[in-house]
């Protein structure tokens, strides 16, 4: 590639600004905050206020836990069809293969990280943790609570500034008394947020698609994750300086990407799904992806702020007085149970925040009514299980087709 690395580091900076949550004038941060959310749905943040002890120590875990030999110690790991938690080496995003390996830890049912992983009070959508033993890793999972409890607190502190930034006081509907509760109660105190610790290997390509490398061809074999957004109200990404393969996509650019030049320190956020219904477009979700490098490893690792699973998202009231609502209400856990039933295998079309837009032809919406009426949405999602309820009206025809 041409460009250098300065070249790189302004671009990234004129499209993934960085913001310094330091700035003791809070109106700023907001301001700089919400134009972000409205461009790209990208920023980073520096002055956090989480240690870099802390950063080092968690780095240290996750390089550990992916050096471990694959037969026994990340095999007995796996998550499955019934257990959406624990490790993969063969998801799937837009129906491709990603080429990447990663272990998902998510917040216990019974929100007690004192409980043994397995206690059935623990149980929820998206099922059971699962860490390496002590004997393999030691001090992992203590590492790792701590590290997700200091990023928990700073997405609720960033999602405060992302509401201030549309100047809107809101509520949402809990789907379990059908109650109306402030969005940021909910974010705070149910939450369905879960951490990704990610290794891409390095992916050697034939001599003859090298030159091609880092370019952005859409054949899916460059690829360490495919073009997405994500499902939820922003995940909070640590980067890896080392290898500079994420990408986000540049504003009224269809195929035009910026490779994300992480400042020191910092974190990289990306807006989700949720927010782009919500705020009624006025914010977007990210549109990113991770190119595979011939020769560099690359470690990150994500924490994605979730909406509860029983939060029914709707388009904020004082956001559509003008010009109504974009679109009709989205049940989060429904959306969740999709998405995991995509990532896990090929199963067919995956579900995206279009298909809640007005007007939309789309299936999901009335497939959503069924699945609230049969699923118990304390009890780990199993896709074979719940096939039934995200079956389309017709007999024969389903959303895996």
């Amino acid at each position: 590639m041409s460009d250098t690395k300065e070249d790189v580091a302004s671009t990234s900076d004129k499209v993934v600004p960085v913001i310094d949550l330091g700035n003791s004038d809070e109106s700023v941060i907001v301001k700089q905050i919400a134009t972000a959310c409205a461009e790209t749905g990208a920023f980073q943040v520096i002055n956090h206020g989480i240690c870099a002890s802390l950063i080092n120590d968690h780095e240290r875990q996750r390089l550990a836990f992916f050096e471990l030999p694959h037969f026994p110690s990340k095999s007995l790991l796996y998550r499955y069809a019934g257990n959406a938690r624990g490790y993969m080496d063969h998801d799937f995003t837009k129906q491709r293969r990603d080429w990447k390996e990663c272990l998902d830890i998510g917040i216990p049912g019974s929100r007690d990280w004192n409980l043994a992983d397995d206690d059935e009070r623990n149980a929820c959508l998206d099922g059971f943790n699962r860490f390496p033993s002590d004997q393999e890793i030691a001090g992992f999972r203590s590492i790792t609570i701590k590290y997700f409890q200091a990023v928990e607190d700073l997405c609720y502190r960033i999602s405060v500034l992302m509401v201030k930034g549309l100047g809107v006081e809101t509520t949402i509907s809990d789907g379990v008394d059908g109650t109306e509760k402030s969005l940021l109660s909910m974010l705070k105190e149910e939450n369905s947020s879960y951490l990704r610790l990610n290794h891409y290997p390095p992916r050697c390509l034939t001599v003859d698609k090298k030159e091609d490398v880092g370019k952005g061809d859409e054949k899916h074999e460059y690829y360490g994750i495919h073009p997405h957004s994500d499902s939820g109200f922003l995940t909070l990404l640590a980067q890896d300086p080392n290898c500079l393969t994420h990408e986000v996509s540049r504003p009224g650019g269809e195929d035009d990407w910026v490779a994300v030049q992480p400042a020191p320190q910092s974190f990289t956020i990306l807006t989700g799904d949720m927010v782009m219904l919500w705020s009624n477009k006025k914010y977007i979700s990210a549109w990113h992806r991770v190119l595979t490098h011939p020769v560099k490893h690359r470690y990150s690792t994500l924490f994605f702020y979730n909406p509860g699973y029983n939060t029914t998202v709707s388009p904020c009231k004082e956001l559509t007085d003008s010009d109504g609502a974009e679109y009709v209400p989205c049940s989060y856990g429904y959306f969740r149970a999709v998405k995991y039933a995509g990532d896990l295998a090929d199963l067919g079309r995956e579900i995206f925040v279009w298909d809640y837009e007005v007007g939309s032809d789309s299936k999901h919406p009335e497939t959503q009514k069924r699945f609230l009426e049969g699923a118990d949405l304390t009890k780990p999602f199993n896709v074979q299980n719940y096939r039934k309820w995200i079956q389309s009206k017709e007999e024969d025809t389903t959303l895996f087709e």
